[in-house]
């Protein structure tokens, strides 16, 4: 109900609130039943202008273009494993001379990662998320009472615990 209905005083909220209902509805059927005054038929069309000869035109050059890429490619691909002269032996580029420095590097940085992590993992929270889901559960409370229309709260622990189905949301208290 929006606020220029509500600020004025009825009778009977029930009897005022079927009669806006039904207001509602008569509107609604009125334009339903309503016909449009304006031609929103689509406009006749030409055939020269449908078809764009250039732009078919230029997709196919481009077409073309990519298949003769292809083909290039393909062929030199197909020389390479025909004419292969790299060299097999896998031994023949230098080892690195600080292998083992990088790999005492890589321990020690290991090392402290692991000690900073068991520092992380060993702290205690600053917040306390308990204290903060009993504030939300005050505050839905407070809603619930001072909610003229029944409060609907996207949360699980909010439902009638004492429903059997639990599809009734909890009604704002007397």
């Amino acid at each position: 109900m929006d606020r220029a209905r509500r600020a004025c005083p009825v009778g009977n909220k029930q009897c005022h609130a079927r009669f806006v209902k039904k207001c509602q509805e008569a509107h609604k059927k009125k334009l339903s039943e309503m016909k449009c005054s304006i031609d929103n038929t689509s406009p006749k069309s030409h055939p020269h202008l449908r078809k764009n000869l250039k732009k078919e035109q230029l997709l196919e050059e481009r077409y073309a273009e990519i298949e003769r890429d292809n083909r290039l490619l393909l062929e030199k691909m197909s020389y390479i494993m025909r004419h292969s002269s790299l060299p097999n032996d896998s031994q023949s580029y230098a080892h690195s001379l600080n292998r083992e420095a990088r790999k005492r590097e890589l321990q020690r940085i290991t090392r402290e990662n692991q000690h900073i992590l068991s520092r992380i993992q060993a702290a205690e929270p600053t917040y306390d998320h308990l204290a903060w889901a009993e504030h939300e559960k005050q505050h839905q409370e407070y809603m619930k009472n001072i909610c003229e229309l029944p409060v609907v709260i996207h949360d699980q622990d909010v439902y009638d615990d004492d429903d059997d189905d639990g599809d009734e949301l909890l009604q704002p208290r007397p």
